[in-house]
């Protein structure tokens, strides 16, 4: 009689059940899979068993890039807190302010002090802990508390002759060199003085300054390839994009529980929007398939070593000189959103320049496919001097033009800011204080902090899905008779724009597909109240 061989145990981390269970859906069989392996066919079904269960809870994760250590989901002592201390790093070291190990430590005794409960073990920080929480939530570099708050010159400096150096050798053309960024968006905030701005401040339940996403922006140094923005909100799918194929959409759209860049959201955008893009662009240049990404050395990206498709890779700033030479903080970023709100002030103030309400009105309406469509226009209307003067540090540009062309963006947004109710007497400052104020926004409170964890972990405890709605209000319905009627209006009012042929036979087609569906609705509600009769 064989004797039975007991299976050594095994155990998967929580990114390796995942892509069993992705190999599951792509209709390997359960056999299979448990063979490559080394578990039996049970933790297989088990994991397909619980598959909600796991993909929820990996989806809530604050850094997903730790799942590759994760190997079940047994929440750590003190969740909250360590949840709590990663938004508040995460935002501090944003800022630059230099953080060590007992700062840190100190911090999440604070935390635990708003979180303790009455029967609650004795939380003390050890380094112990403190090291098991870098791991969960991937913080690389944390001995820092020597660091220069402003950038270092000399460091700056060497880096460059060494990138200049690293060009020549690797026969790469400024086609061939590519920066992005991020960047947070509060998409509602409207300058300090605007009266509009002080009655929802004013208002029960405020909290349309802290509507934000985070966009991330690309291109390289000639400025010809400008990629798709990526845009990170809260919501998998917004109200707002109920019937867009988000395939479709203008920008990257993915999303995040506080709207922010993760880890594995980068190396997705990665690999399958900046490795395909650059490859094609290169392609239609008839350049060799090389490319170098600079960016920053942050927590929310990935390993240099994750980041890399054959001679299409990434290279990271040194720490210090991002601010000095970082190409998309060159003013690029600013540039954007100056565009996007020009557009923002410019929708509010379509319907009457001097009511109040209405302009209240419009901004509540505002949405995230409104957001999507104005960020993107204003990524478009970017012209590639000043993507190309946004690496004059790092590439030797000569001249600073790019300075003046700031000063005449400020000009076309102040004279429509001060059309704005409250703001007539606007000036540049009020400019810069609105920006300041948008970087300000973005800064949580502690009590923020702690209601953010608090909400978060109870959707964990009742199962439900971490998906955040935007707070905004709801269109109401158009009938097709309506809608008709707006665009028979709207080509009426071409015409006599003497707009060209090509848009106006745009214009008849949609107003035929309208007047198509207005017809096919009412043959559909005749027959219903056919069979409704007696």
């Amino acid at each position: 009689m064989a004797s039975s061989v007991k299976r050594k145990q095994v155990n998967m981390s929580m990114e390796q059940k995942l892509r069993a269970l992705k190999r599951l859906d792509k209709g390997e069989s359960v056999s299979a899979v448990a063979k490559d392996l080394g578990v039996g066919k049970s933790t297989i079904r088990d994991w397909k068993k619980k598959r909600t269960e796991i993909e929820s809870w990996c989806v809530s994760r604050m850094c997903t890039e730790t799942l590759k250590e994760r190997k079940s989901m047994k929440e750590s002592d003190f969740n909250e807190v360590s949840e709590a201390l990663y938004i508040w790093f995460r935002q501090t070291r944003k800022k630059g302010t230099p953080i060590s190990g007992p700062i840190l430590q100190e911090k999440a005794l604070k935390f635990y002090e708003e979180f303790k409960k009455d029967n609650d073990p004795k939380f003390v920080a050890s380094t112990g802990w403190l090291d098991r929480w870098k791991k969960r939530y991937g913080v690389r570099q944390l001995s820092i508390c020597g660091e220069k708050l402003s950038g270092d010159i000399e460091g700056m400096s060497q880096f460059k002759k060494i990138f200049q150096k690293f060009i020549k050798a690797e026969g790469l053309t400024r086609e061939q060199l590519y920066k992005c960024d991020e960047t947070g968006l509060n998409y509602k905030l409207l300058p300090a003085k605007s009266l509009a701005f002080k009655e929802e401040q004013s208002a029960q339940g405020f909290k349309t300054s802290k509507e934000r996403v985070t966009i991330l922006a690309c291109s390289n140094a000639t400025g010809e390839h400008k990629l798709k923005l990526g845009l990170i909100g809260k919501s998998k799918k917004p109200c707002a994009f109920k019937h867009i194929e988000m395939g479709k959409l203008s920008v990257w759209y993915r999303n995040q529980s506080h709207a922010w860049m993760s880890c594995a959201i980068f190396k997705e955008w990665f690999h399958e929007v900046f490795v395909p893009s650059v490859e094609q662009f290169l392609k239609s240049k008839n350049l060799p398939r090389k490319a170098i990404l600079i960016l920053d050395n942050a927590s929310l990206h990935p390993d240099i070593e994750e980041l890399k498709n054959g001679d299409i890779r990434a290279m990271f700033l040194p720490p210090n000189v991002t601010a000095l030479c970082q190409p998309m903080d060159q003013g690029v970023l600013v540039s954007l959103k100056r565009r996007y709100r020009h557009k923002l002030l410019s929708s509010l103030l379509s319907a009457n320049d001097n009511d109040q309400g209405l302009i209240l009105q419009n901004l509540k309406k505002i949405n995230l496919l409104d957001v999507v469509g104005w960020v993107a226009d204003a990524w478009n209307e970017l012209e590639s001097l000043i993507l190309v003067r946004s690496w004059r540090k790092l590439l030797d540009h000569e001249g600073n033009e790019f300075i003046e062309h700031d000063d005449a963006e400020n000009v076309n947004l102040l004279n429509l800011l001060k059309r704005v109710p409250g703001c007539a007497e606007a000036n540049e400052n009020d400019i810069e204080q609105w920006f300041q104020n948008d970087t300000d926004q973005n800064i949580m409170s502690n009590a923020e902090i702690i209601a953010a964890v608090t909400v978060n972990e109870k959707m964990l405890e009742n199962n439900e899905d971490v998906d955040v709605e935007d707070s905004t209000v709801q269109a109401p319905k158009i009938s097709h008779s309506e809608g008709l009627k707006a665009v028979e209006t709207a080509l009426q009012y071409f015409e006599q724009q003497g707009a060209s042929v090509m848009d106006l036979l745009f214009l008849r087609r949609l107003r035929d597909e309208a007047a198509k569906r207005r017809v096919q609705c009412r043959r559909q509600q005749d027959i219903t109240h056919f069979f409704k009769k007696k």
